[in-house]
């Protein structure tokens, strides 16, 4: 899927300014692609640009922005993951966030 925004537009995205760019694409795949690769570059300057895509009304596009905070962590990540489970409505997507929430709580005990 990170093909479609890497290729699709026919532009090398390389920085967090371009993808958040495209996480206001009309085009939900684009959307979904452009949290994707935020997550793969685990940058925790894109926690910010994720964090509104958490209320997109696209669940897919809602479910990469999880797992993109999932990746990146830290305590932002977990605060607003945390925030999202209570206000999320759907199942599929809270099951994304409980998934998330666990592998972060299991990377901070991991650490030393």
């Amino acid at each position: 899927m990170l093909d479609v925004i890497l290729y699709r537009t026919g532009e090398e995205m390389k920085d967090i300014a371009e993808l958040t760019k495209k996480l206001g694409d009309k085009d939900s795949n684009i959307r979904r692609s452009a949290a994707e690769a935020l997550g793969l570059m685990a940058d925790e300057r894109a926690v910010d640009t994720l964090i509104p895509v958490l209320e997109n009304k696209n669940r897919f596009v809602r479910q990469e922005a999880i797992l993109a905070l999932g990746k990146i962590g830290g305590s932002r990540s977990v605060e607003h993951l945390t925030e999202a489970l209570n206000t999320e409505n759907d199942e599929f997507v809270k099951d994304f966030i409980r998934k998330a929430l666990e592998r972060l709580q299991s990377k901070e005990s991991a650490s030393p």
